[in-house]
């Protein structure tokens, strides 16, 4: 096997394939708006340009923050800390309604031993505006250069440092090596089927490791066009995302499930003429629980305009293994979907039903592991494989998941290092996904740190929050958290933290309308699942921020119940 670095593959794309198109970023989402274009020369010289740029300043070998609105900048800035031997560390930009705006890129410099920020010129001069501080931003060059000159990497060497996103405990920063970017996206090519002759597009932000790896990784490893729009471009107007694929003829697009639903509940048939979706081939589906009831959705709404069911590809990813776990499926099927008691997975144990068999859950299968990687199903508590009949905790290993977290001995070893206890086969990677695999795909059922435990059984929390999204309460879409709170007799109880939907609110609620709101909430859970929901609380929309890629932050929120630090809008148990 050749062995090139991302860096090699830059270099070698701006001369093989120099005028060709690169990168593509929509300014505002429309296909008849602005957009900015750049060749797979332009992107050296430019990425160069910001490479001598921090080169001369001594910055080779250390960390380099960046903080950039959706657009080339942050491209040109990611390659120009490769192409100088320095460890790129996407950030999103500060949220504006936080009381300490600045506190997560500090956190985050801190943690990688960063001492600079590189952003835009304003943000850096806004930055600056706020006193000392103990990191220098400073607003990525303009400049150009074609004649740099500067190391040459290893595979083992550090690429960049993709911090997680927090769902279930503190951000920790993945060190991703060269070696292990180029074998995922190697797995990438086989799941997507990836090469020079298919476009891609992407609306995830770019900080985020699904855009970071498919759209500005993957154009240099595989030579094809990417086009970038803003994740608020897609949420103002998401058909803006179906026009470029079918003006650019996009083959390959992927996104959370959210994306899809979305799609659906707000594009328009007016909006849908003159679509053309035929060219679209794969269409990734992953980042949390994959629907079956969105996917019919979208097939549904979008068949008539040239999208397949069997386009779609549901897969199963972390930033722990760089992005891609599983996902590999024939192109000429549609995804797997099982129907499983619920009853059984409450113990753990995988049990087929019929397609309308009473008490099933159905599961979409995410896919197998690429070429030189495995997923196996762990016993959490005996370490040893589990039963092909019973869930356990997934493992997996192979060349794309890194050797650690960055600065963390501890976390790593727990993490990285595990081994099964009666073979010491290993090391594997921990994922903390409970989940099984069948016939050589995977199947993932919830967190095994979101795991609500009642009575002896497990429940899991996404399953009692789609059962709430469509309860008929005055609930937002995708907008409610499902956690375990202790209660009187010394065990455990369920609540439900729920953001409301202002458009379900009348100006002037009665006094029944949020006790009515808490019996239709509390009635749908103790039909779907059999529980008692003793605690709802309605707060305030938007009050329940996600993580950076979209999930739930829900141990945060089971913290601040806890604390009385929710946004309330009406409470019930507490």
């Amino acid at each position: 096997m050749i062995h090139m670095t991302i860096v090699d593959f830059l270099a070698d794309r701006a001369v093989r394939n120099a005028d060709n198109l690169a990168f593509r970023f929509m300014e505002n989402g429309d296909i008849d708006g602005p957009v900015q274009e750049w060749s797979f020369a332009e992107l050296y010289a430019r990425s160069a340009g910001v490479a001598k740029d921090l080169t001369d300043q001594g910055l080779s070998g250390t960390s380099v923050l960046l903080a950039f609105p959706p657009g080339l900048d942050f491209v040109k800035a990611f390659y120009g800390c490769l192409l100088a031997g320095i460890r790129a560390v996407p950030v999103p930009l500060p949220n504006p309604r936080s009381k300490n705006p600045l506190a997560r890129i500090l956190n985050t410099a801190k943690i990688s031993g960063a001492p600079v920020v590189l952003t835009t010129g304003p943000f850096a001069d806004m930055a600056k505006s706020l006193g000392n501080l103990p990191v220098d931003f400073q607003a990525v060059t303009q400049e150009a250069a074609s004649d740099f000159k500067g190391p040459r990497p290893g595979m083992d060497q550090i690429a960049y440092l993709q911090f997680t996103s927090g769902s279930t405990g503190y951000p920790k920063g993945v060190a991703i090596s060269h070696g292990n970017a180029v074998a995922n996206l190697r797995v990438m090519g086989q799941m997507l089927r990836m090469d020079s002759t298919k476009p891609a597009i992407v609306w995830a932000p770019h900080y985020h490791d699904l855009c970071l790896v498919c759209d500005i990784l993957g154009p240099v490893f595989f030579g094809y066009e990417s086009t970038i729009m803003s994740p608020m471009d897609f949420l103002m107007k998401p058909v803006r995302w179906l026009k470029a694929i079918s003006h650019y003829k996009i083959a390959n697009s992927a996104c959370p499930n959210f994306g899809y639903a979305y799609s659906v509940r707000r594009i328009t048939a007016e909006e849908c003429q003159g679509l053309d979706l035929s060219s679209w081939e794969t269409a990734g589906n992953g980042g949390e629980p994959v629907l079956p009831e969105t996917l019919a959705a979208f097939n549904e709404k979008f068949g008539p305009l040239g999208f397949r069911p069997q386009t779609f590809m549901p897969c199963y990813g972390m930033a722990e293994s760089v992005l891609f776990v599983g996902g590999l499926k024939p192109q000429s099927q549609p995804p797997k979907v099982l129907c499983l008691s619920a009853e059984a997975l409450e113990t753990h144990q995988v049990r087929l039903l019929d397609e309308n068999a009473p008490g099933a859950r159905k599961i979409v299968g995410c896919g197998g592991p690429g070429g030189d990687h495995k997923i196996i199903a762990v016993d959490p508590e005996t370490l040893t494989a589990a039963r092909p009949d019973q869930v356990g905790e997934l493992w997996i290993k192979g060349p794309s998941v890194p050797e650690r977290y960055w600065g963390l001995e501890k976390e790593s070893e727990e993490t990285f290092g595990a081994r099964l206890a009666d073979t010491g086969e290993g090391p594997f990677l921990r994922t903390g996904d409970l989940g099984f695999v069948m016939d050589g795909d995977a199947y993932i059922t919830g967190r095994l740190k979101d795991l609500i435990i009642i009575a002896g059984k497990n429940h899991y929390p996404g399953d009692i929050e789609f059962t709430v999204q469509n309860s008929g309460a005055p609930v937002r879409l995708g907008a409610c958290i499902a956690v375990s709170r202790p209660s009187d007799d010394g065990g455990e109880e369920l609540a439900v933290i729920a953001e409301v939907d202002d458009r379900k609110i009348p100006e002037t609620p009665d006094a029944q309308f949020w006790p009515s709101a808490v019996r239709t909430l509390q009635g749908a859970v103790t039909e779907g699942h059999g529980l008692s929901a003793k605690t709802v609380v309605f707060v305030e929309t938007r009050s329940l921020e996600k993580t950076s890629s979209g999930k739930p932050r829900r141990r945060h929120y089971q913290e601040r119940l806890l604390q009385g630090k929710l946004a309330v809008v009406y409470k019930k148990g507490l």
